[in-house]
C-alpha cells in the first residue's frame, strides 16, 4: 500500500476529482487543508467520505515553515496507520499519471528526489538559506502578513547582507541541496527521518528560513547513507514556462501528448478552470474510465 499525502488551500473541485482518481484499495490519502482557506464543513467531509483522512491545523503562508510543518504532520500520521510501502508528497494541484500497477512497477526501493548542491544555485537562492529570515514570524498564525513580510524583506536585504555573516552550519549539516519537496521514497525511510536526532536538529536549525521545504528532503537524504538510494528523478511532469496565468505553468489539453510521454508518475499543476479537458483525456488513455464529476 502506497501513501499519498497532499497539501491543499485551494480549488476544491480539483482537489475532490484527485481523491476519487485513486484506488484507495491501493493508495491511501492524508490531506492537510491550509487553515486559512475557504474550504466549508460540508466540502471537508465530502473529503472525508471519499476515503482521505483530513485535517486543518496551519496557517500556510508561501514560504513560510508551516507548510513543512503540515507534510510532516501528515506523514506522522501516515506512517502510524500501519504497514506502507511508499509515501508520495504532492499538492493538491498535481494528479496521478498512471494506474497502481504501474506505481507498484516504478517504486522499486529508491527515493526520488530532484536535487542540485546550494552552492550551484543562483545568489539570491543561496541568500534565502545562508543569511535566514528575521521576519518570518510574519508568514505564521492566524494574523500573519505575506506582503508586510515581502515589504520588510526587500527593504532591509542589503543592510543584511552588510552586517551579516552567511550561515555555514545548518544543524547537523554544512552541505546543502535543494529540490521540490514533491517527492516519493519509501515508507520505512520516512519512518527512519522522523525519528531521527540529526531531523530535530536540522528542523530547528532552519525554522525561520523562507521556503525551508525545498532544502528539507534531500538534504537530509544526501548527507546520511541512504544517499546511494536517491534517483536524480522526482517523476513529475512540470512545465516550467510561464503559461495560464502560472509559472510552473497551469496544464491544458495542449499539454496531452507530452504528459502521456513523461517519465512520471504525477503532472502538476491542474486546475478545474484550465486542464479539465487535460484530465479527462488522462482518464480515458491510463484508466479507461471518468472520475465521477459529483
Amino acid at each position: 500500500m502506497h501513501a499519498v499525502l497532499i497539501t491543499a488551500y485551494k480549488d476544491y473541485n480539483a482537489l475532490l476529482r484527485l481523491v476519487r482518481r485513486f484506488d484507495q484499495r491501493f493508495f491511501r490519502l492524508f490531506i492537510h487543508v491550509d487553515k486559512k482557506s475557504r474550504y466549508t464543513d460540508a466540502e471537508i467531509q465530502t473529503l472525508r467520505s471519499a476515503g482521505a483522512e483530513v485535517s486543518q491545523i496551519f496557517f500556510v503562508r508561501w514560504g513560510s515553515h508551516a507548510h513543512l510543518q503540515a507534510i510532516l504532520h501528515l506523514m506522522h500520521g501516515a506512517i502510524g496507520v500501519g504497514p506502507l510501502d511508499y509515501i508520495h508528497v504532492i499538492s493538491g494541484q498535481d494528479y496521478p499519471l498512471h494506474d497502481c500497477a504501474e506505481f507498484e512497477r516504478r517504486c522499486d526501493g529508491r527515493i526520488y528526489v530532484g536535487h542540485e548542491p546550494l552552492e550551484e544555485q543562483p545568489a539570491f537562492v543561496r541568500e534565502r538559506y545562508e543569511f535566514g529570515d528575521p521576519f518570518h514570524g510574519l508568514l505564521a498564525g492566524r494574523f500573519g502578513s505575506r506582503r508586510l513580510h515581502k515589504f520588510l524583506t526587500r527593504r532591509t536585504s542589503r543592510f543584511r547582507k552588510v552586517i551579516g555573516r552567511p550561515r555555514k552550519e545548518f544543524g547537523p549539516y554544512t552541505n546543502l541541496y535543494k529540490g521540490l519537496v514533491w517527492c516519493s521514497f519509501p515508507a520505512w525511510v520516512g519512518a527512519r527521518l522522523l525519528h531521527d536526532a540529526k531531523t530535530k536538529a536540522f528542523l530547528s536549525a532552519i525554522r525561520n528560513t523562507r521556503i525551508a521545504e525545498e532544502i528539507f528532503f534531500p538534504t537530509y537524504f544526501l548527507n546520511s547513507d541512504l544517499a546511494s538510494l536517491v534517483a536524480q528523478n522526482d517523476l513529475r511532469y512540470v512545465d516550467w514556462d510561464e503559461r495560464n496565468g502560472s509559472s510552473p505553468a497551469v496544464l491544458d489539453l495542449s499539454d496531452r501528448d507530452d504528459v502521456l510521454r513523461a517519465d512520471a508518475l504525477f503532472m502538476r499543476k491542474v486546475s478545474s478552470a484550465t486542464s479539465t479537458q487535460l484530465l479527462d483525456a488522462v482518464d480515458e488513455a491510463r484508466f479507461n474510465s471518468r472520475v465521477p464529476r459529483n
